[in-house]
């Protein structure tokens, strides 16, 4: 039987010393090493990977996929447990200058998040939780919101990213149905924010499993409901969340 607490320390520890180093490196991290499409990769994104990565493997001998190094170490027939990482969720953000970027560290029991951590670094907040432990904002306990209705509601998005008619029409839909939608291009920042009761729910096409597990993971220990659906976790998902008592957007 694994101990979700001390591997949540881990978690913590690891996107604590990321978080740090991403801030005092800004101005040499923030340079842009290859763009593809509207994403772009900096070598903040490989700096903060190699931390995280040496400190996860120091502490756990799980899989890890992350969003640079993909299978950090492939996993086998039979592993249960993955970790999921994203070193910096929010590139574009850290490059900019714009607050909402997070290290994002997850762990995954048979493709289910149970443990995340979301580093907020530049605001100074980081979430955390683990199922069947509690979830936390800077170590104090968090809780979903109690809102019901979407049109007294906040919605957590963002703008498909491999947008058709289809999702694009959907996408629309969700703008019309609740009161505030936020896109701050960070989505282990949004869900982290569902999580904490700053918003009702979370709706996105196309992520990947690093963007959204610890979220994810948050948002359940918080208190609320998470759909994830897709064919590997390698592969874009359709990732929905809520409180709990508002509806999961569709």
């Amino acid at each position: 039987m694994i101990d979700l607490r001390t591997l949540l320390q881990l978690a913590d520890a690891a996107a604590a010393a990321a978080g740090e180093a991403l801030l005092a490196n800004r101005v040499q991290w923030g340079v842009i090493e290859a763009e593809q499409g509207r994403e772009v990769k900096i070598g903040a994104d490989k700096h903060a990977e190699d931390i995280v990565l040496a400190a996860i493997s120091r502490g756990s001998d799980f899989p890890i996929i992350s969003e640079e190094a993909g299978w950090a170490r492939s996993m086998q027939r039979g592993d249960r447990f993955v970790w999921a990482i994203d070193p910096l969720d929010g590139s574009v953000n850290y490059l900019r200058g714009y607050p909402h970027c997070a290290v994002s560290i997850a762990l995954l029991d048979e493709g289910k998040p149970v443990l995340g951590v979301v580093d907020c670094f530049v605001t100074r907040e980081r979430f955390t939780g683990a199922v069947g432990q509690g979830a936390w904002l800077n170590g104090a306990p968090m809780r979903v919101s109690e809102i019901e209705n979407p049109a007294k509601g906040i919605l957590q998005t963002g703008v498909p990213s491999r947008a058709s008619d289809a999702s694009m029409k959907a996408f629309e839909e969700r703008l019309r149905t609740w009161q505030k939608v936020r896109m701050i291009g960070s989505a282990a920042t949004a869900l982290a924010y569902v999580a904490a009761g700053r918003a009702e729910a979370y709706r996105e096409s196309g992520s990947m499993i690093w963007d959204v597990a610890a979220g994810c993971a948050l948002v359940e220990t918080a208190g609320g409901t998470v759909r994830i659906e897709g064919e590997a976790l390698d592969q874009p998902l359709e990732v929905a969340a809520c409180n709990g008592s508002a509806p999961l957007p569709g």
